[in-house]
């Protein structure tokens, strides 16, 4: 792999726009690592490692939101042929492998029946599968698209980073409460309508990071951005691994809105993108990146019913053996998708 410098012209990037792909694959796969960890027979051995597991995959979702802000913003149809597309990419998939799922948890989870009816007659509402929140949250985010591409086509730079500005400093809000918890009594993490800059909060955020990294990208090398971009990156799990070492609990400092993730999110976005890998790996990973909606639908059933099954009772350290169900995840996940690629109207089932 070759970085790319300064010079480098960003629509060298964009005809095949390679990085997405390889992003996407990466994202993916800091899913499929953070479910495949298995239960600590030993919490007192192996919680710092699976506190670490933990941090790997943190920003995996978040790196998803960007990807879409990234391939969509600003939409470039109307409200109706835009949803119609988004929706049937992703609706019908998610519906499909929810009821599979709950099916499939009356045998190996003992859920009763009714439970099972209940869940799957609530799928419009919430998920019956906990691992699908990502989609729900999607599927808000698809329908604010077409209103925030009007002024998206006109802002300047300096307009969007302000909302990310202001978006971050409500990143803020998790370790500021970590360490001051009275303040809770001004502002809460989980939602104050009184707020003043909650409007700028939520996943949204992620979005429009992908958009601004996508159209002005940060170049690695010694450059103020990239400098304070890394800084941030290397005291984040510094900070976040010392206070695990104190017996903190430091589960809010992994959480999907706060200021760490945005951070790795945007560093992981930039090595990116400021690589080229060479032409038969790429390959590779373009084709993983083509089915990874439903790699990521399929991937807890594989690693949680399949593997966590084989792995029972193995000697192989929770590290390395995490990687390993992951990675067995990742190419059984694939294999499925691709066999299933061949059935009619597969997309409906695949959303590739």
């Amino acid at each position: 792999m070759t970085y790319l410098n300064k010079n480098t012209p960003v629509s060298s990037l964009r005809p095949r726009l390679d990085y997405i792909d390889n992003l996407r694959v990466l994202a993916c796969f800091l899913v499929l690592l953070t479910h495949s960890t298995m239960p600590a027979l030993d919490p007192s051995k192996e919680g710092i490692w699976i506190s670490g597991l933990s941090f790997l995959g943190s920003p995996s979702s978040e790196l998803f939101l960007a990807l879409s802000g990234t391939v969509l913003l600003p939409t470039k149809t109307g409200f109706c042929k835009f949803y119609k597309r988004r929706f049937l990419k992703l609706i019908p998939p998610l519906v499909i492998w929810s009821i599979l799922g709950v099916i499939l948890h009356t045998y190996t989870e003992s859920l009763s029946w009714p439970k099972a009816v209940d869940l799957i007659v609530h799928i419009p509402l919430q998920p019956a599968i906990g691992v699908y929140w990502f989609v729900y949250a999607m599927v808000g985010l698809y329908l604010l698209a077409p209103y925030i591409s009007p002024w998206l086509k006109n802002a300047s730079r300096h307009q969007i980073e302000f909302f990310l500005f202001i978006w971050g400093i409500n990143m803020t809000l998790p370790w500021i409460l970590y360490f001051y918890p009275n303040f809770a009594s001004i502002f809460a993490v989980n939602g104050n309508y009184y707020w003043m800059f909650c409007y700028f909060g939520g996943f949204l955020g992620y979005w429009l990071l992908g958009y601004y990294l996508k159209k002005y990208p940060i170049n690695i090398g010694w450059n103020r951005k990239w400098i304070s971009l890394l800084t941030l990156f290397i005291l984040y799990p510094i900070s976040v691994f010392f206070l695990r070492y104190r017996g903190h609990d430091v589960a809010v400092l992994l959480d999907n809105l706060q200021l760490g993730s945005a951070v790795m999110v945007a560093f992981l976005y930039t090595i990116m993108q400021n690589i080229k890998l060479n032409e038969k790996l790429q390959r590779i990973l373009t084709g993983i990146a083509k089915y990874s909606f439903c790699i990521y639908l399929t991937h807890i059933y594989i690693a949680r019913d399949l593997y966590w099954g084989l792995f029972e009772g193995s000697s192989i350290h929770i590290f390395p053996r995490t990687f390993l169900i992951a990675f067995l995840t990742l190419l059984t996940g694939y294999a499925l998708t691709y066999l299933l690629s061949f059935l009619p109207k597969s997309k409906y089932i695949t959303g590739a």
